[in-house]
This record gives structure tokens, C-alpha cells and sequence, in this order.
């Protein structure tokens, strides 16, 4: 494993080291939690993961229900929501649902939402979530090591009416900036970071394990659902020999079609939902690339078409599109106009930062 520095590290450097770090690995599957008739359980605590391969060392994380990512979170369009936080981190915490529309008191923005999470405490959260999509939970105390460190989950909101796809997909993508020796290297929350409001990682994840295959059958309709867990990444995934077509976009149904130039573009908390119509040959072998950063591509994981005969010779009849979500229309007429000033960059190699100011009126 490449060691990367941590106090004169780079932004290119850790991508580089990023794209040198994708080691071969049976991925497992993503843990689920059913929810008991009193709801979810979420505990928070620390842990040891195995994120890189059988043959290397686990590293020290912070889990939801001991498992990274967290558990699955399945609930239901339009049905009560309950879970239960228990925090067992010696320092205090939140969950932010992020993307679901819900009450401002249960957004999980400590100090401002709701009391923080002390250790040893609990916060329950209720809510009723009006949109089916794919959505994720994570801390909004202390965030930037909190999810340097692990706390990420997926949330699926199941539609009121099955999806017609032979299959449903979800990867969680992420990651994690490891030492040598395979632990999470130190100094979150230096200048460097807190002016990218993050870390680039060296370790790309895909449900908590680099990738080194994921299995699908010829003639299969996969709705695949993406979601970008890093703290600073973005992400630009190809399919080799595929067409994906978008169908979501953070968790809000679209007009299907197929992304610019072949790529889904993912930037950190986004979200994207793709029909995946498997039309390789059984047996063949696909990449997945991400290439969103220039001579920076690596192989996030390959597509491998198992031996059995084809679903089907073509691709199915059914309709891409997904229901659409119970979203008000804006009130135009009596919008009221303000302007924000939006600035940042990026910390550069004598501490000073580079970036822009754009200004929006709204």
C-alpha cells in the first residue's frame, strides 16, 4: 500500500496515490437493519473494518450499527418514520437525512435543529418522508472527521409501486485517506482541508470494500442507485461497453436519459439513480471507470457477466421512467430576489488559497 503524508500531501498526489490504491477484493453485501415495529435502532460507535483486501490490515473506524457504511435504511413513501440514535462516540454527534424533505426539527444540525448527541445519549427522530428515492444519513457535528472516519448510510425510500427492473443495485461510494499501515491518517480539519471543506482520500471504497468485480447476468435491467459518501471527491463514472440512462437525480425523478459524453457525474452527497440494461456477452468482463479528473482515471470496479444464458436477447419493453414525486410548484409571482456571494478554493503549497467569488441573485 502507498503511504501518503499527511502534513505536505497534495490534492494531485492523493489522487494519484487514489488511482494506485484499487486492490482486488470480494465485495460483500450491504449490511441491512429491518425495522423492528418500534423502528430503527442506529448506534453509533467505534469499530475495526477490513476496507482493502483479505490480506491487509483492518482499520480503525466509527460505524453505524458496526458495519461500514452503515446499515440500509429501507422505509416506505409515505409511511412514519421512528428511529432511535444511540451515541457511543466520546464525542457528540448528529444524523442528517440528507435529501429527505422533513420537519426543520429533525434535520440533525446540532445547535440549531437540536441538542448535539452527547456520549452515552440518545435522540430519536421522526418523520414521515413524502419522496421515494435513494438518499443517505450522515453527522452534521464535527463532520468533517465523523465521515473522514466512516458514519455513512444509504436511505431508500420504496415507491408506493414496485419499479419494473429484473434487479436493484446500490453502491455507496467513498473515501478514505489511509496510512501505511492501513489506519485513517490524522490532521483533519488542517487549512488545507477546511479550505476544500474536506479531504481527498487515497482509497476509493464501493460499500465499504474496494472493488475488484461485481457480478451481473446478460440480458438484465438493473436500476443501479449511486451515491457519493466523499468528503471531497468527485466523481465521474463510465461504464465500458453500457449505456446508462439517468432516471434520478438526488433522489428526485428525471427525464430518463443518457448522461454527457457517457459519463454520471457525481459530486460529494449526490445521488443518482441509472437503468443499467446488461447487454454484454456472458462471461466478459466491463470496466467502470472514473475519470473525472484529468490523467487521474482508475478503475473503480468491473462489470463480470456470469456464465448463464441470457434473460433476454434485448432490452425490455418496460418504461424507463420513474413516478414522479409529490413536489410543490414555486409561487414565481411572489418570489422575493436576493443576492448570495458564493466563494472558496483551494489551499495551496504556501498556505494561501486559490479560487473565485461567484455572485447569485435568487
Amino acid at each position: 500500500m502507498t503511504e501518503v503524508p499527511n502534513s505536505v500531501v497534495s490534492r494531485r498526489s492523493l489522487l494519484q496515490a487514489g488511482a494506485g490504491l484499487l486492490l482486488a477484493t470480494a465485495l460483500p453485501p450491504l449490511p441491512t437493519r429491518a425495522a423492528s415495529p418500534d423502528g430503527y435502532r442506529i448506534v453509533t460507535a467505534p469499530a475495526r473494518a477490513r476496507l482493502v483486501g483479505p490480506d491487509q490490515p483492518k482499520t480503525d473506524v466509527w460505524t453505524y450499527n458496526g458495519t461500514v457504511p452503515g446499515s440500509l435504511v429501507r422505509l416506505r413513501q409515505g409511511e412514519p418514520a421512528r428511529l432511535l440514535v444511540e451515541n457511543r462516540l466520546a464525542q457528540e454527534t448528529t444524523v442528517h437525512w440528507h435529501g429527505i424533505r422533513l420537519s426543520n426539527s429533525m434535520d440533525g444540525v446540532p445547535g440549531l435543529t437540536q441538542p448535539p448527541i452527547k456520549p452515552g445519549g440518545n435522540f430519536v427522530y421522526e418523520f414521515t418522508p413524502p419522496d421515494a428515492g435513494t438518499f443517505w444519513y450522515h453527522p452534521h457535528a464535527n463532520s468533517l472527521e465523523q465521515l473522514g472516519r466512516g458514519l455513512a448510510g444509504a436511505v431508500i425510500v420504496e415507491e408506493r409501486e414496485p419499479v419494473a427492473v429484473d434487479r436493484a443495485l446500490l453502491w455507496l461510494l467513498s473515501d478514505g485517506r489511509l496510512t501505511g499501515e492501513g489506519g485513517i491518517a490524522s490532521g483533519f480539519g488542517n487549512r488545507m482541508e477546511a479550505g476544500m471543506s474536506g479531504r481527498v482520500g487515497n482509497t476509493v471504497t464501493l460499500n465499504g470494500r474496494v472493488s475488484a468485480a461485481e457480478t451481473v447476468r446478460a440480458g438484465e435491467r438493473v436500476r443501479l442507485r449511486l451515491v457519493n459518501a466523499s468528503l471531497a471527491r468527485i466523481m465521474a463514472l463510465r461504464f465500458e461497453g453500457h449505456r446508462p440512462r439517468v432516471v434520478a437525480v438526488d433522489g428526485q425523478p428525471c427525464d430518463p436519459h443518457e448522461p454527457d459524453g457517457g459519463r454520471i457525474l457525481l459530486g460529494p452527497a449526490m445521488r443518482a439513480d441509472v437503468m443499467l440494461d446488461m447487454l454484454g456477452e456472458p462471461r466478459r468482463r466491463y470496466d467502470v471507470i472514473d475519470d473525472f479528473y484529468d490523467g487521474l482515471s482508475y478503475r473503480l470496479t468491473q462489470l463480470v457477466y456470469d456464465g448463464r444464458q441470457p434473460i433476454r436477447g434485448h432490452a425490455p419493453d418496460a418504461p424507463l421512467e420513474l413516478p414522479r414525486n409529490p413536489l410543490p410548484e414555486p409561487d414565481l409571482a411572489s418570489a422575493e430576489r436576493h443576492t448570495l456571494t458564493l466563494q472558496g478554493g483551494m489551499m495551496m503549497g504556501g498556505g494561501g488559497m486559490q479560487g473565485g467569488m461567484l455572485v447569485v441573485a435568487a
